[in-house]
């Protein structure tokens, strides 16, 4: 595989496991206290933002790198 594909693919696992992994972690540990069940909701929230964060970042620089380099 190439490398685009490869930082594609890890992106979008941290995006989708971060946003929708951290409410479903949540609500499987029900019956947990509301500060466990809180960092169980928040630290999957953060990562799933960090990696749509890179996304847009790596979006805009192959953006650029394509405009720069028409072929």
């Amino acid at each position: 595989m190439d490398r685009e594909r490869i930082i594609t693919i890890l992106i979008l696992i941290g995006l989708f496991g971060g946003l929708i992994g951290g409410p479903i972690a949540s609500l499987a540990d029900y019956y947990a206290p509301p500060e466990r069940r809180f960092w169980i909701f928040i630290i999957p929230e953060f990562i799933g933002f960090a990696c749509l964060v890179l996304m847009v970042i790596y979006g805009k620089s192959r953006k650029k790198e394509a405009k720069d380099n028409p072929t």
